[in-house]
């Protein structure tokens, strides 16, 4: 949990538990189910209001074969994945689940999402939107360590102000 954040999230996406619970394991090619795509960036690392549609239907499709087999470890299904040119962010590419986890963790948005997440569980139930956006920008420039961005927190004067004790 204290290390970095990308490798946090591409092994949760790759857990049995998420994909069975966000029903990735019916994301097939040509029936891409957008529950998993639509759940990663919402809730896990981008906020509503950060995507399109579009980047969903997309993302879902390189989503697509990601599965897991009867003993419970992760499998790549290459036949059931979508192979075709995608279009997420602006950026057109054969892309797979590593990819959109990639280029959803470029955009600086996603770091303050995160820190605002870390702040309200850590420091206070209503985010101080200056503190928050100091983070992400902290976060980010140290490539999602959790970590570093605790210690942070933890070391900054504003943690151990009145209103954030208790």
């Amino acid at each position: 949990a204290l290390g970095d954040f990308k490798t946090m999230v591409l092994e949760v996406s790759r857990s049995p538990a998420m994909l069975q619970f966000l029903n990735n394991q019916q994301n097939r090619k040509g029936k891409p189910n957008e529950n998993f795509a639509r759940e990663l960036m919402e809730l896990f690392t981008l906020g509503r209001g950060n995507y399109t549609e579009n980047d969903i239907k997309e993302a879902a499709r390189a989503f697509t074969g990601w599965g897991f087999n009867q003993d419970g470890e992760f499998q790549f299904r290459q036949q059931l994945h979508d192979g075709d040119q995608k279009t997420f962010f602006g950026k057109t590419g054969n892309f797979d689940g590593a990819d959109i986890i990639d280029i959803i963790l470029k955009k600086p948005i996603a770091a303050e999402f995160i820190a605002r997440k870390i702040y309200v569980f850590l420091v206070n139930d209503v985010a101080d939107e200056t503190h928050v956006k100091e983070l992400g920008a902290y976060l980010y420039s140290h490539d999602y360590d959790i970590g570093d961005l605790v210690k942070k927190i933890l070391t900054s004067d504003w943690f151990y102000d009145p209103k954030n004790i208790g």
